[in-house]
């Protein structure tokens, strides 16, 4: 074979490998684990409270829109000022939101005479010491993918079919004080309603934090 010919063979193996590499690694980035720590995919509270007067309130709302998946998994993580857990047992709590519905959180002190889980059965409870404690909130995906979207696209949009992020979950929440159930509200970062859309291609659908 001739020398010219060659080196057009080279450079075409060459600019082969190039062409494959670069699909994997396009194909890594798109259907690798997300990173937990990512703030594109968290949602975030910079103070909570709870002690023998107050405890902590949040609602989270699924707002049903096309592009969300009819169920979205969170776990939110409840951190004191000292970096450690806030409930008692050590653990996040975690659950699934259906479209339309709205799920009650309180983060309150052992053995509260109302808000707890024999009244209020309906409401999910992170529950730690009754002294003064006060820190963050990082509320995290379960989906390990959840800029892959669910169900068949032919049927966008469709009930069922769209994206398990938390970022496009609505959040709201209160510091609240027993004796005469007044206090202030909480803030929440990158939530549907305090968002901005991501740059990345293939998570154009997703908020996070700004």
């Amino acid at each position: 074979m001739k020398t010219g010919c060659l080196s057009k063979l080279f450079s075409f193996i060459r600019f082969f490998i190039i062409c494959l590499l670069v699909i994997i690694s396009l194909t890594h980035e798109a259907y690798a684990d997300i990173d937990p720590h990512d703030n594109r995919h968290l949602v975030i509270a910079p103070y909570w409270q709870s002690d023998s007067t107050s405890y902590s309130f949040i609602a989270v709302t699924h707002p049903s829109l096309s592009d969300m998946a009819s169920q979205i998994g969170l776990t939110i993580n409840v951190t004191q000022s000292d970096l450690s857990a806030f409930a008692t047992n050590g653990e996040a709590l975690s659950f699934t939101i259906s479209a339309g519905a709205t799920e009650r959180v309180f983060i309150v002190r052992t053995g509260h005479s109302i808000i707890n889980p024999t009244i209020i059965p309906s409401g999910h409870f992170i529950v730690g010491p009754t002294s003064y404690k006060y820190g963050n909130i990082t509320v995290r995906n379960v989906a390990a993918f959840p800029y892959n979207r669910t169900g068949n696209p032919a049927g966008w949009p469709s009930d069922g079919d769209g994206w398990r992020d938390i970022t496009m979950l609505s959040f709201f929440g209160g510091i609240i004080f027993d004796h005469n159930t007044t206090g202030f509200a909480m803030e929440f970062i990158g939530d549907t309603q305090d968002s901005t859309t991501t740059f990345s291609w293939n998570q154009s659908a997703t908020s996070g934090v700004n």
